[in-house]
């Protein structure tokens, strides 16, 4: 129940800032802070796709049981990779700010490695059942 929970959170998330990204591309990018560098309409319009892809992919991952770990896979691989890049910002500095820090922590990593929990959970969940069916007569 839990993993179900935090499956429809993280989607809905991800696709909702997705959405956003991609319908206000202007505003979005002035919510992230000026050290990303000069706005660009196309980039923060893909990275609106990527986002949104990864919600859908994680909420569907919810909704067909045949295809969770295929579809969690999918979507958690843009986010895990990207909270990865961030962190790697990080380290080179490049958020100047105490608050830059925290926005980057909690608005970008901290749900990039939730996701990276998630898939590892549903992975272990699967070979559980697996092996809970293949002992069963």
């Amino acid at each position: 129940m839990h993993l179900n929970l935090l499956t429809f959170i993280l989607g809905l998330g991800f696709g909702i800032a997705g959405l956003f990204a991609f319908i206000l591309p202007a505003t979005f990018f002035d919510l992230l802070g000026e050290y990303y560098g000069e706005f660009n309409y196309h980039f923060v319009k893909d990275a609106g796709i990527a986002f949104f892809s990864s919600g859908v992919l994680i909420l569907l991952s919810q909704w067909i049981a045949m295809w969770r770990l295929p579809l969690l896979f999918g979507g958690a691989l843009f986010v895990t990779l990207h909270g990865v890049f961030h962190i790697h910002m990080l380290i080179m500095g490049m958020a100047p700010t105490f608050v830059d820090i925290v926005v980057e922590v909690l608005v970008i990593i901290t749900p990039a490695v939730l996701t990276a929990v998630l898939l590892a959970l549903r992975i272990h969940q699967h070979i559980q059942t697996e092996r809970a069916r293949k002992l069963q007569p």
